[in-house]
């Protein structure tokens, strides 16, 4: 009988144990969804359509975003079960992200310190909300620092990033993240997320304890190993027409 490659088993297991990072991504976006409905008064729109894992020190090689201007809010989770939380925008999308939480007509209304406002808030509320999750679905009081506001070129962010990470797992868990809202605004953007070993066997734990986790079909999960330039580089989700 053949035996399956090792690798490849623990691809399946990865994406097995993605089932419930997924699930809570999902939890969180629905309640920050439905928290910036109420503050703009207006439909909003989280989508996830694709999560992974990435080792952390491939994070820039597989967004290919090298010198791409870029503003980050980071959180962090203390305690034992400690967790690391990057939200990353580029500037394309930072603009329209701005737009859309200070419910400006166009981009040029937005002022400097509007934009620092507004994507602080923004993180606050998805970040946020996704701790909640964490919370419900464990039984246990989180506490988190406040939001802090990092700008810099895409890989100098991650660069930096790194001296944070002594107490995380290895690899990112990183969310494809895009708001929507009525009139065409579509804006991608990146949830890294850098959790402790004991969280993460927490979660997995509390999840076999429960129900296997399903997954939607319209949400991509993947595990990126040795990633390569030429054939691993990840295609952005393209912006629909407005």
């Amino acid at each position: 009988m053949r035996r399956k490659n090792k690798n490849t088993l623990n691809a399946a297991a990865e994406k097995k144990d993605l089932g419930i990072f997924l699930e809570l991504g999902n939890i969180g976006a629905g309640h920050a969804a439905t928290s910036l409905s109420e503050i703009l008064q207006q439909q909003v729109e989280i989508d996830i359509p694709r999560i992974g894992t990435i080792p952390s020190n491939m994070l820039p090689k597989f967004y290919q975003s090298h010198n791409m201007p870029a503003t980050a809010v980071y959180i962090h989770l203390m305690g034992k079960l400690e967790c690391h939380f990057l939200f990353i925008f580029e500037l394309p999308e930072l603009k329209e992200i701005t737009t859309l939480m200070t419910r400006s007509i166009t981009q040029k209304e937005c002022e400097s310190s509007m934009e620092s406002s507004a994507i602080e808030e923004l993180g606050n509320i998805l970040i946020g909300s996704f701790l909640t999750a964490i919370s419900n679905f464990t039984g246990l009081n989180l506490i988190s620092t406040p939001p802090m506001l990092i700008g810099a070129p895409f890989d100098s962010i991650i660069n930096e990033f790194m001296v944070k990470l002594a107490s995380a797992s290895g690899d990112a868990l990183v969310f494809d993240t895009c708001f929507k809202r009525a009139g065409g605004y579509y804006a991608p953007t990146q949830l890294m997320i850098f959790p402790s070993h004991e969280l993460r066997e927490l979660l997995i734990r509390k999840s076999n304890e429960i129900v296997e986790v399903g997954k939607s079909d319209n949400i991509e999960l993947f595990c990126a190993e040795n990633l390569s330039t030429e054939t691993d580089r990840v295609t952005k989700p393209q912006k629909t027409s407005k």
